[in-house]
């Protein structure tokens, strides 16, 4: 039953004869010990197949997942590449395994932390309410300009068809009303949203088996990336003073490396790029000198600002 329900809203699309994502790698199937017969096991095996989860003998389909399984399955499932670098949380050290995928999801825009007295936490141990996973879900689609656009009003009256919508934590709302629109997400058997239900392993690899995995015929960057658009861009740079929990993007993301301006005409606000000499990064602000083919990056300090100056030239791939 509860597999029906996530799959509900995806009935009308595979009623079109819609393309259903295949795998790149054909991994045999998984003899996971306990996921034959489960309600997820078709998507769990997608996963497996298309290397987004291990081999492990166990899947454990029922326990609850944590952010740091969670976001690790979207990168993976997406066929990023996980960054190398300083890990920009306090609690996930750079020589964990962990450190590569965090640090691609955060620069993209997926997750963004908690600061707490001065310091960025990811708190990876944690498990994912279901109204915080739809958002990361959301931003991992690359939908954060189209859930920008969504108004309160529209949102709010969304939520309030739902007994328990009024629930939903302010800063969920929109992307929470966003995929209800777009059945992204459905209501439980009972009709109520649950918001604050830990989420299992398995809804999460049905959620990401659904909507992130990658095609195989889509186009690769030199790196191996899939792409869907690349562009030649000139880049500038910016940088802000203020104290970055405070500063906020055009899509009410915090200010940080990974943000860019661009000109939504030529790239989608919520866009995940890959941008030669800077890395991933969102299209997450605007400017108004940021016109066509121009792409303005955020830096940490002015000096590495001043430093990038003005490229002519830069490649752009659009991943989503």
């Amino acid at each position: 039953m509860k597999k029906m329900l996530i799959l509900a809203s995806l009935a009308a699309v595979m009623m079109t004869g819609a393309p259903v994502a295949e795998a790149e790698t054909m991994r045999e199937p998984a003899t996971f010990t306990d996921v034959a017969g489960h309600w997820a096991e078709k998507e769990i095996q997608e996963l497996y197949i298309a290397e987004a989860i291990s081999s492990s003998p166990a899947f454990r389909p029922d326990d609850q997942v944590t952010k740091a399984e969670l976001i690790t399955m979207f990168v993976k499932a997406k066929k990023l590449q996980p960054s190398t670098g300083s890990s920009p949380f306090a609690d996930v050290h750079s020589d964990d395994w962990l450190a590569p995928y965090a640090l691609t999801a955060y620069r993209l825009g997926i997750i963004d932390g908690e600061w707490v007295e001065g310091k960025l936490y990811f708190h990876p141990n944690q498990p994912v309410q279901r109204e915080e996973m739809v958002t990361m879900l959301i931003r991992a689609k690359g939908d954060s300009g189209k859930v920008n656009a969504l108004p309160w009003s529209t949102a709010i009256q969304t939520l309030q068809t739902y007994p328990d919508g009024s629930s939903i934590e302010k800063p969920y709302q929109r992307s929470f009303a966003y995929a209800l629109q777009n059945q992204v997400v459905s209501p439980y058997e009972n009709g109520q949203l649950q918001p604050e239900h830990a989420i299992t392993r398995a809804e999460a690899a049905t959620y990401t088996a659904l909507h992130l995995l990658k095609k195989t015929d889509e186009q690769r960057t030199p790196a191996g990336l899939s792409f869907n658009q690349k562009l030649t861009v000139e880049t500038t740079a910016y940088t802000h003073p203020e104290n970055k929990a405070e500063a906020l993007s055009y899509l009410e993301l915090p200010l940080r490396v990974g943000i860019v301006a661009v000109d939504p005409e030529v790239i989608p606000l919520g866009s995940h790029l890959f941008i030669e000499g800077y890395g991933y990064a969102i299209a997450a602000d605007i400017g108004s000198a940021v016109k066509a083919e121009k792409v303005d990056l955020f830096f940490a300090s002015r000096a590495e600002a001043l430093q990038h100056g003005i490229k002519k030239g830069v490649t752009v791939y659009v991943l989503d």
